[in-house]
Formats: structure tokens, C-alpha cells, sequence
């Protein structure tokens, strides 16, 4: 397989900043790698790499909102198979259930 430059660039970038995050023995995840992304791209004096940065730091913020949408949407669809299964109609007091 043939992958474009710019994905071998992108890939490199987060690989290093994923072994920087390892080798100071700190959190790996999504913050800490946008953190140390955001700080790569601060530094980096070459226009292609800071660019492919900043792409690859909105990229990740795009899939995290996706993410979080799909998240909160399986939860209500949850929620609603519960309501549909047992209905609103739930007694409530000190009724005896033995």
C-alpha cells in the first residue's frame, strides 16, 4: 500500500509526541497528546509541519465532539428502550412486594 506524504507526516507527528508523552512517563490520552500537539506546533519553525499539526489537532477535536454526540445519543436511546420496557406507570410508596 501506498500512503501520501502527508499521511506518513501526519502519522509521524503524533508518533512523536505520543513516545515524548512515554518517555517522561506521563498520562497517555486524548488531553495530554492535544497538550503536547498543541505545544509542537507552538515550536516548529517548518510551515508544512505546523500546518499538518494544526490539522492533525483539529482533526482530533472533531472525532472527540463525534464522539461525545454518538456517546449521548446510545445514552438516551438506552433511556428510552428502559421507559418503552417498563413504562411510566411505576408505583411509587410503600407498597409490599413479599
Amino acid at each position: 500500500m501506498s500512503r501520501s506524504k502527508s499521511e506518513q507526516l501526519t502519522d509521524e507527528l503524533i508518533g512523536e509526541a505520543v513516545l515524548s508523552l512515554l518517555s517522561e512517563n506521563g498520562p497517555i490520552n486524548t488531553r495530554a497528546l492535544i497538550t503536547r500537539l498543541r505545544a509542537m506546533e507552538a515550536k516548529e519553525a517548518d510551515i508544512r509541519r505546523r500546518e499538518t499539526l494544526g490539522r492533525v489537532i483539529a482533526e482530533i477535536n472533531d472525532n472527540i465532539k463525534v464522539s461525545m454526540r454518538e456517546q449521548t445519543t446510545s445514552e438516551s436511546k438506552q433511556q428510552d428502550n428502559v421507559v418503552q420496557l417498563f413504562g411510566n406507570s411505576q408505583q411509587q410508596g410503600t407498597s409490599k412486594k413479599h
